[in-house]
């Protein structure tokens, strides 16, 4: 048996059994290939293969989505004076006959976190004084147009400008009538936010 197995018995050349044993080889060879590849394809039970990837889509997704979410940021929470600083400057300081008054108004955003400032949100007035006489107030007519409505979205370090002009006429509550104009003197004007107050401002009027 041995020597059948090393040398091939057989009427033909040794060289053809030689070549019959070749090819059978490669054959059994390529057959274990072909199994192995199926067992091992993406369709077979390979722990690591894409199949488990797709088996739960949720894991697959869920993560950078729920980080997304969780990094966004409201910028529309009401700015506070935590947040914000506000400035009311007369421009000139002095306002002759027919001049109306003007105040640039500065914002300045000293938080740590995005947030929205609305001239139109309620608790927002331009308040002008002399002495103890109230002369003036935006609150006082629903269509006052002396603070004009607009929208702050504001990041931190954000600076914003715009003015705000007095009609130079006296108010009352309820939009009452007044007849009476103010005159020439010392007036102080009092600019408030969303609740958020700029400091006290003095400016003249002289004539």
């Amino acid at each position: 048996m041995m020597d059948g197995l090393r040398e091939p018995v057989g009427a033909q050349p040794p060289e053809v059994y030689w070549r019959r044993r070749i090819v059978a080889i490669v054959g059994a060879v390529l057959l274990l290939v072909v199994l192995y590849f199926l067992v091992s394809s993406p369709g077979g039970d390979d722990p690591g293969g894409p199949a488990d990837a797709s088996a739960n889509p949720d894991d697959a997704t869920a993560g950078p989505t729920d980080d997304a979410t969780a990094g966004a940021t409201d910028v529309s929470r009401a700015c506070t004076a935590t947040d914000v600083t506000l400035t009311a400057t007369p421009n000139p300081r002095e306002f002759g006959a027919g001049a109306l008054p003007v105040f640039d108004v500065s914002i300045t955003h000293t938080g740590t976190a995005p947030c929205l400032l609305d001239t139109s949100a309620a608790d927002t007035e331009l308040l002008i004084t002399s002495g103890s006489d109230r002369i003036y107030s935006s609150l006082d007519c629903p269509d006052d147009p002396t603070i004009n409505a607009r929208e702050f979205l504001l990041q931190p370090g954000a600076k914003e400008t715009f003015t705000v002009t007095w009609s130079r006429q006296r108010s009352a509550p309820e939009c009452t009538p007044v007849s009476a104009s103010p005159g020439n003197g010392t007036y102080h004007a009092l600019l408030k936010i969303q609740g958020i107050e700029a400091p006290d401002t003095r400016f003249v009027l002289t004539g």
